[in-house]
């Protein structure tokens, strides 16, 4: 099972995010599949988190038997495809999450020649931008897992900035964020993985390791480095050193940014399972409409919803699926 399964990652949303109340992880029946999900006071199913990218449904041997049915849950890996078959007109209303599979490269200069194939000038130029760092700024150092002071600092710095630029809700405005954050810390679930030159701070990711698979959520810069591309080149050490532990997948989480489409060698594509809400698909069926009529008026209207939502405090606990049936 997946990370969004365990134990340490749902006990630590309900210790964070539902403070007092009732919480019990539980495998849930939705559809034809098996989720393991947080319940809350006994009715409601979590399905949507902030920190929660993607659902993997429970294999046979996996479930402990099922002991509710909920209604519907959102991003379910559905299938598996290489990461050039992805093409998101051929996916409508899905998802991609790109991850890299080590079991295609024995060797990590196995990995290093496919990105070459693919990608020559991008690598090429990385490396002369990774040269141009060492020489300019002293030795890159890369950590796994940092735990100085400074790391958390810079991410919520970097990483609000990087948010609001784009037009996206700023999490980090959340109460919530930092202490989610430090309780997978204490649990010891976090990896915040870092490059630095000199002692100073380039870059880092914050995220974790399960199962040998290295995944997280927030990857992030100092913006006085850009020009070096930082966040490439700490992505290669991490790279480097998830192939050196055996791992299975370096996972990008969901997302089809083209950074990740450099990397990745294949991709789970996600989609939601059972029934969603009246509303929620009322507001499906206006998007696909407004799409297929007017795609510019659509794509405008997305927009503004992003500068809007960037204004907009974030709610960690995006959604539920309401009174499951017992």
């Amino acid at each position: 099972m997946n990370f969004y399964a365990s134990e340490h990652y749902l006990d630590a949303v309900a210790a964070v995010y539902f403070k007092g109340q009732r919480a019990r992880i539980e495998d849930v029946q939705i559809g034809d599949e098996v989720l393991r999900l947080l319940v809350v006071n006994d009715k409601r199913v979590i399905t949507r988190h902030q920190f929660l990218d993607f659902h993997q449904p429970l294999l046979e041997t996996e479930t402990r038997g099922a002991t509710r049915n909920g209604r519907y849950a959102p991003a379910v890996a559905r299938r598996v495809i290489e990461r050039t078959q992805w093409d998101p007109a051929q996916f409508p209303g899905l998802e991609l999450a790109p991850y890299v599979d080590w079991s295609q490269f024995p060797e990590y200069d196995d990995y290093k020649a496919y990105l070459l194939k693919h990608h020559k000038s991008l690598v090429r130029d990385r490396e002369r931008r990774g040269r141009s760092l060492a020489a300019a700024h002293g030795e890159l150092v890369f950590t796994m897992n940092d735990t100085q002071a400074d790391v958390f600092d810079a991410a919520q710095r970097w990483k609000s900035r990087q948010l609001r630029d784009s037009g996206l809700a700023d999490y980090f405005a959340a109460p919530h964020t930092m202490e989610f954050l430090e309780a997978l810390r204490s649990r010891g679930q976090l990896v915040a993985s870092t490059l630095r030159a000199s002692g100073q701070l380039l870059s880092l990711w914050i995220g974790f390791v399960h199962d040998r698979t290295w995944s997280g959520w927030i990857f992030t810069y100092d913006p006085a480095f850009r020009k070096y591309s930082v966040g490439h080149q700490l992505l290669s050490f991490m790279l480097s050193e998830s192939h050196r532990l055996g791992h299975r997948e370096f996972d990008f989480s969901i997302g089809s940014e083209d950074y990740k489409m450099i990397y990745a060698t294949h991709g789970r594509v996600l989609g939601s399972i059972g029934q969603p809400p009246l509303g929620q698909r009322l507001i499906g069926y206006a998007k696909d409409e407004l799409r297929d009529r007017t795609p510019k008026l659509f794509d405008a209207a997305r927009n503004l919803k992003k500068r809007i939502d960037g204004t907009l405090p974030t709610q960690l606990v995006a959604g539920q699926t309401g009174p499951a049936k017992a």
